[in-house]
Parts: C-alpha cells; sequence; structure tokens
C-alpha cells in the first residue's frame, strides 16, 4: 500500500502574492519557499504555487505526496492498474501518469518542512477537482493510488475521495478533461466568506440545495474558486467511508 498518501496540486499562477494572501486569508501556513515555488499546508492536504510561464500558463496540475519511496510507489500503483512509469523531471525522482483521457499528474516524496512555527486552520482542506467524462476512468487512478472514496453521487458523476496522508480529490463528470483547485471547509463556510472579506478578497456565497459554497474571484481571472462547505446532507449520495 502506497503510504500518507497526500494531494499536493501546482497551482500556476501569474500573480504569486495575490495566491499567498488568498491561502494565508483560508488558514495555510508556508512551509517551503524557493524562488518561484511555494508550498503551503492547509489543515488537511497541501497546495504548491509556481510561477506561470509562456511554457506552463496559469492553471492547476494535480499531483500527490507520499512517504513510500518512489520506485516501490510507482511499483504497487503500476500493479493496481495505474499507467504510471518512474521518471526524473526537473525536480527529482517522481512517479508520471499519464492517464487514458491525457491528464498528467505526479507522485513526490514529501514536501520538507523548512518554515517551522506556523499553523494551519483545521477546517480547511485542499480538495482538487479531475474532470472528465470517464468518472469510473478517474476513480481507478486515483484508488490505484490509495485514495479511499468517502462520497459518491447517484449517477456516480461525484465521488470525492479521503487520502491517508491528509486532504481530498475529487472524480467529476465533465466532457473536457481536467484539474481544478477547490477547497473543503469543516464547518460554517460564511466564516470563511467573513475572513475573505475582511481581508479584501472578493468572494460570494452561493447556497444550493446540498451545500453551501463560497466562490472566490481567481487572481489569474480564470473560473471562480469553490470553497465547499463540508456536506451534511447526503440525500442523492452514498457515504462510503468518513475521514
Amino acid at each position: 500500500m502506497i503510504d500518507a498518501l497526500t494531494p499536493r496540486p501546482i497551482r500556476f499562477t501569474a500573480d504569486l502574492p495575490a495566491w499567498q494572501r488568498l491561502l494565508q486569508t483560508l488558514g495555510a501556513h508556508l512551509i517551503l519557499e524557493r524562488p518561484g515555488w511555494l508550498v503551503y499546508a492547509a489543515g488537511s492536504g497541501r497546495v504548491a504555487l509556481h510561477a506561470a510561464s509562456p511554457e506552463q500558463p496559469p492553471g492547476t496540475t494535480l499531483a500527490f505526496e507520499t512517504s513510500t519511496s518512489i520506485p516501490d510507489a510507482v511499483e504497487e500503483a503500476a500493479a493496481a492498474g495505474v499507467p504510471v512509469r518512474l521518471g526524473h523531471p526537473d525536480h527529482g525522482e517522481a512517479g508520471l501518469v499519464t492517464a487514458s483521457d491525457g491528464t498528467e499528474l505526479t507522485l513526490d516524496s514529501p514536501t520538507p518542512v523548512e518554515r517551522e512555527g506556523g499553523s494551519s486552520d483545521p477546517r480547511l482542506a485542499v480538495l482538487p477537482i479531475w474532470y472528465g467524462p470517464d468518472t469510473s476512468m478517474i476513480r481507478a487512478v486515483l484508488e490505484g493510488l490509495g485514495a479511499r472514496p468517502r462520497l459518491v453521487g447517484q449517477d456516480a458523476g461525484w465521488v470525492d475521495h479521503v487520502c491517508e496522508g491528509g486532504g481530498l480529490v475529487a472524480a467529476h463528470r465533465d466532457q473536457t478533461p481536467g484539474v481544478e483547485l477547490a477547497f473543503e471547509w469543516d464547518g460554517d463556510v460564511e466564516e470563511a466568506l467573513t475572513l475573505l472579506r475582511n481581508a479584501g478578497i472578493e468572494a460570494v456565497l452561493i447556497d444550493e440545495t446540498y451545500s453551501r459554497t463560497v466562490q472566490i474571484t481567481d487572481p489569474d481571472g480564470i473560473k471562480e474558486i469553490w470553497v465547499n462547505e463540508r456536506q451534511t446532507d447526503h440525500y442523492g449520495y452514498t457515504q462510503v467511508s468518513a475521514t
């Protein structure tokens, strides 16, 4: 089994300071800083920020960390049917996954904590969302990496997963494959809205039948960033496991 799997999506941005302010306002804290590269720990899960470039424009890519050695993690994931290979990108040894819908993701060693003394708001969890037409394929990859399904929609158009090392990751049916950075708030999401507005960050509350969501204006002008209130009404969903 791949140990301590943790989502650490990478958000490429042309406005690192705005993203830093957003994450810090929601209660994440900085654990590693390099020129153009920062990693934040949320209450559950991690987020990396990377300076955008012409080769890598603003947007989100999916990545995970594991305490299992990368060669062993690649071997275990491949045995579970994950299309993964051992590679050596510019940041070091990694498991490189290319899914059948073209989505690429990486499996890395844990980010070292070089900035001690910070604390994260326990209500905030990282929740990257992988969109695609075949959620069963997405589930197979995520579960082959060690994520456990938590909530499954009636038509399996939405399945979110718990990661052993903290954080969540979801599969969402959509005709166009892609990855989006989102978050979950374990409590009254209006508290997150108040934090954001007090910091001068544009955000609105959306009250839907199954849950409430705060939508934040993206510093890069892409689709709004969602902070979902943790669901307590599971009508239309099957709860497979709890965090």
